[in-house]
C-alpha cells in the first residue's frame, strides 16, 4: 500500500508496466535530465543547443571523430597528461605538484592557530534504524543510531559555528527519518544558534527529503534527484509459497491484530485499514512538516508531493530547494549565516568519522542476510531487481512504513 499516485517503489511487485503517472514522471525526470545535459556540454565546449544535440544524436565517436568535432581537446594516455600542463606558472615558477592522496589529507594535522570551525555531516546511503553500516545490494547505512551521536557530538561542541548536511540517500525509514530530523532541530534551537544548511548530492528524495527539513535553506545540483514526498509499506506473504514446497505452518495468537506483519498470511481487510489509517497519518505530517519548513501551505505541498520525483532544478522551481549549487556553495551560505566573512578561512570537521578496515570489513559481512549476499554474488540485472525488491525485508525493521525512493531511478 502506498500514499501518492507517483510513489511509484511498489510497481515493481504490483505492475506489469508504468502507471500513467510513473509514464508522466519518468519522461518529465528524463526529458529535465537531458536538457540539462545538453546545455552543460554547450556552457562547457561552447557550442550551440543545437548543435549539441545533433552530436549527441550522431555519437558515440572514436575518439579521434571526437577530437575533430570539438568533444575532447587532445588524446593520450595518463603517462602523456603531463604534457597538457603548461611549463610555468602565471608568476613564472615552475609547477610543484602533489599526490591526490596527500592533497586530501593536507586539512589534518595541529593547527596553532584556533580558526572557527563549520561541521560537515554526510548522511550517505539508506536510511535505517540502528546502526550505520553496509549492505552488499544497497550499499551504505545511514543508521539512526550512529547519526544521532553524531548530531549531538556536533551539538555540544561549542566552536562550531556552522553545520552543513550534506544528503546522498533515496530515504527509507520513516521513523529513522523522523528521529534524526528531530535531533537536527534540537541542534538548531539550542543556544547559541547555529545555521543549518543542506547539500543535496546526488539523491535526497523521500526520507533523504525529511530530513532536509531541519535546514534553514537547502541546496540541490540542478541534476539531483529529490522530492519523492509519499509513504509505501506492505509484507511478503509467503505462506502459499511454503505450503507449496510442503513447509506448513500454525500459530497460537491473541488479539485480533497480533498477526498483522505475520509473513505467512496477507493483511485482513480490518488490518488493511488500519494500515492505510497509519499511512495517511504519517503523509500528513510529512506535508506538514514540510510546509512549515518551507513557508508553503499543506494544500501547495500536497500538489507538488503525492511521491513525485523532481530534480533539483524542478524542485527549486516549486520551492522545494532554496538555490542550486554544490557542497561549497552550501559551505558559502553556512559561513555568511554564521557570521562569518566569505575569505574568512575557516577549519572544516567532518563527521562521521572515518572507520577502520576492520570495521568497514564487519559493515559488510555483519548486516546483510545470506540472500543478499547470494544475490550480490550471481550478479546481473535480474539479481539486482530482486535484491532491490527484497530491500524491506533484509534492511528495515517490521512494519516500519517506509518513505524511500523507487530503485528504479537509483540504479
Amino acid at each position: 500500500m502506498h500514499v501518492g499516485d507517483y510513489k511509484t517503489a511498489t510497481n515493481q511487485l504490483t505492475e506489469t508496466k508504468m502507471t500513467p503517472e510513473h509514464r508522466e514522471m519518468a519522461e518529465a525526470l528524463n526529458r529535465d535530465m537531458f536538457d540539462q545535459l545538453v546545455r552543460g556540454i554547450a556552457e562547457g565546449r561552447r557550442k550551440p543547443e543545437a548543435d549539441v544535440r545533433a552530436l549527441i544524436d550522431a555519437g558515440p565517436f572514436l575518439p579521434q571523430d571526437a577530437l575533430t568535432r570539438g568533444l575532447v581537446d587532445g588524446l593520450g594516455y595518463e603517462d602523456q597528461l603531463d604534457d597538457f600542463v603548461p611549463a610555468l606558472r602565471r608568476d613564472g615558477r615552475g609547477i610543484d605538484w602533489i599526490e591526490a592522496e596527500d592533497y586530501g589529507q593536507a586539512g589534518d594535522g595541529v593547527r596553532l592557530r584556533r580558526r572557527p570551525r563549520v561541521a560537515v555531516l554526510y548522511a550517505v546511503g539508506t536510511i535505517v534504524s540502528g546502526r550505520s553500516g553496509f549492505d552488499p545490494t544497497d550499499g551504505e547505512l545511514v543508521g539512526s543510531e550512529s547519526i544521532v551521536e553524531d548530531i549531538r557530538t556536533i551539538r555540544d561542541d561549542p566552536s562550531i559555528r556552522g553545520i552543513v548536511l550534506r544528503i546522498d540517500s533515496p530515504g527509507g525509514s520513516s521513523v529513522a527519518s523522523d528521529v534524526i530530523l528531530r535531533e537536527l532541530k534540537l541542534t538548531k534551537d539550542k543556544e547559541p544558534s547555529r545555521p543549518i544548511i543542506v547539500s543535496m548530492s546526488d539523491l535526497a528524495a523521500s526520507g533523504g527529503y525529511y530530513i532536509a527539513l531541519a535546514g534553514d535553506e537547502i541546496v540541490a545540483q540542478p541534476g539531483t534527484l529529490t522530492g519523492s514526498i509519499g509513504i509505501y509499506t506492505g509484507k511478503f506473504a509467503l505462506g502459499g509459497t511454503l505450503e507449496k514446497l510442503g513447509v506448513t505452518n500454525e500459530a497460537v495468537t491473541s488479539g485480533a491484530n497480533a498477526s498483522i506483519y505475520s509473513p505467512f498470511a496477507p493483511f485482513t481487510p480490518e488490518q488493511r485499514e488500519k494500515v492505510r489509517i497509519f499511512l495517511r497519518d504519517f503523509y500528513t505530517a510529512f506535508l506538514d512538516k514540510t510546509a512549515e519548513s518551507r513557508h508553503k501551505t499543506r494544500e501547495e505541498i500536497d500538489a507538488i508531493a503525492r511521491g513525485r520525483v523532481w530534480t533539483g532544478e524542478q524542485a527549486k522551481a516549486r520551492g522545494l530547494v532554496d538555490r542550486l549549487g554544490g557542497l561549497d556553495v552550501a559551505l558559502a551560505v553556512a559561513k555568511e549565516r554564521a557570521g562569518l566573512g566569505a575569505d574568512q578561512d575557516v577549519e572544516v570537521v567532518v563527521y562521521p568519522r572515518r572507520r577502520g578496515f576492520y570495521e568497514a570489513l564487519s559493515d559488510q559481512f555483519g548486516r546483510a542476510g545470506s540472500g543478499a549476499s547470494v544475490l550480490q554474488v550471481l550478479g546481473g540485472a535480474p539479481s539486482k531487481a530482486i535484491a532491490s525488491a527484497t530491500a524491506p525485508g533484509r534492511l528495515f525493521r517490521r512494519g516500519e512504513p517506509l518513505a524511500l525512493m523507487p530503485f528504479a531511478f537509483v540504479r
